[in-house]
């Protein structure tokens, strides 16, 4: 999973008018004893419409009351509506707060319930306790996801996530304070150093992550989301033996086993380079080759496995004879560097454009053009250096804007 847990919907749904009716039956596990859900009619498509629903909906009978209240704000607050319905969430808390099937019921409000069934969701439900715990983190906890998400350029980005952990964080991460926090604030714990080191791939979040998954063993509050996030952080580090090892002793994350990766090259600290999932095989590895980004000519391409206007763009250029072959010939696909945790979904989609294959970042640091990630994004490289840039893919498609670009690089008259 990226690292800030945003996910970003296809647009399916039509509009609808709001309503309302009664589920016949609640779910199997959680914290709520109600045994009359009120579920709408129709999924909710607007902001109007989820305002509507929460003014008439006692609490009790909604989904919505089984997150604490901080995370219930957080997730509502992560809602973004389109034209056809929801367009992007962030379900981090729901992976921490929620059962698989308490997170089908809830998303059955937006009809995005497909989201929850492989989701890395609780196994049991959150301890009840967890309601009424005070916690001196969790303000300190939104004050990073705040950061994570404020769009600045990746250097701004990381100054502001450097400090805020350092101030607000840094101070709890000994063996002494983890020990007189209360378990809902080591959790908390665990979550910032996990934005923080997908951020900033920084070892010493990975060791506070490591310390703190340690500390919540200890208590017995280990669950599939810390277990998912740890896994995650040790692939993204590298440490793939590691993460088999995790993997083993918690086969409650339902993963297949981490990726072979090799670097059969010498490459020099902070030079451009790329994972290649080796094609024709069916083995789990990845094989790490240098990337030259200052060739006289190319299109350097960032996408995302999880991206449905990435696979859109892919496929409107395969469906251009011309295009199609530039691109075959002159551009680089390329996923951040998180998406290490992604081999399958990279296989399927080699498997499904085998003219435009990704490659994985090694560090998405080393990508000079990469300010901000957004995908797709176009980049028309001349000997290294950005002469056009085409982010997005629209509905109806942005060839005339790549063909520009083409054209600026000299790959197209």
């Amino acid at each position: 999973m990226p690292y800030t847990a945003i996910v970003r919907v296809l647009l399916l749904l039509t509009g609808i008018l709001p309503s309302a009716m009664l589920a016949s039956a609640s779910p199997t596990v959680g914290v709520t004893t109600s045994t009359a859900l009120v579920i709408p009619a129709k999924p909710i498509t607007t902001r109007a419409q989820l305002d509507a629903y929460r003014r008439d909906t006692p609490s009790a009978r909604s989904p919505l009351s089984w997150l604490t209240p901080g995370a219930q704000q957080r997730f509502l607050d992560g809602l973004v509506f389109g034209d056809r319905g929801v367009g992007g969430m962030d379900i981090s808390d729901l992976r921490y707060e929620l059962t698989r099937e308490q997170a089908y019921t809830l998303l059955r409000l937006f009809g995005e319930e497909s989201y929850a069934l492989d989701l890395d969701a609780r196994t049991t439900p959150r301890p009840a306790g967890d309601d009424s715990a005070a916690s001196t983190l969790e303000p300190r906890y939104e004050k990073l996801t705040a950061a994570a998400a404020s769009g600045d350029d990746r250097a701004s980005q990381m100054q502001a996530i450097a400090s805020i952990y350092t101030e607000g964080f840094a101070p709890f991460q000994t063996d002494a304070q983890r020990r007189m926090l209360g378990s809902r604030d080591v959790e908390f714990l665990f979550r910032s150093a996990t934005l923080a080191f997908r951020l900033t791939s920084q070892s010493a979040y990975l060791a506070d992550m490591r310390a703190d998954f340690a500390e919540l063993a200890r208590r017995h509050r280990v669950d599939r989301a810390h277990a998912g996030d740890l896994h995650d952080a040790l692939i993204l580090a590298h440490r793939t033996d590691e993460a088999r090892a995790l993997l083993a002793a918690y086969p409650l994350l339902e993963r297949s086993p981490a990726p072979i990766m090799r670097s059969p090259m010498r490459i020099r600290s902070g030079q451009p380079s790329l994972w290649i999932a080796t094609p024709g095989t069916r083995r789990r590895e990845l094989v790490r080759f240098r990337f030259n980004i200052r060739v006289p000519a190319q299109v350097v391409v960032l996408a995302s496995t999880s991206c449905h206007f990435s696979e859109n763009a892919a496929r409107d250029i395969e469906a251009d004879p011309l295009l199609s072959g530039v691109f075959r010939e002159y551009a680089q696909w390329v996923v951040p560097a998180d998406e290490v945790t992604a081999f399958d979904a990279v296989q399927a989609w080699n498997r499904a454009h085998p003219a435009l294959r990704l490659g994985i970042a090694y560090d998405s640091a080393t990508l000079p053009m990469v300010q901000q990630i957004e995908t797709p994004t176009f980049y028309f490289l001349d000997h290294g250096t950005v002469v056009d840039k085409v982010v997005g893919w629209p509905a109806a498609g942005n060839l005339d804007a790549i063909r520009r670009g083409l054209r600026k690089i000299n790959l197209m008259h």
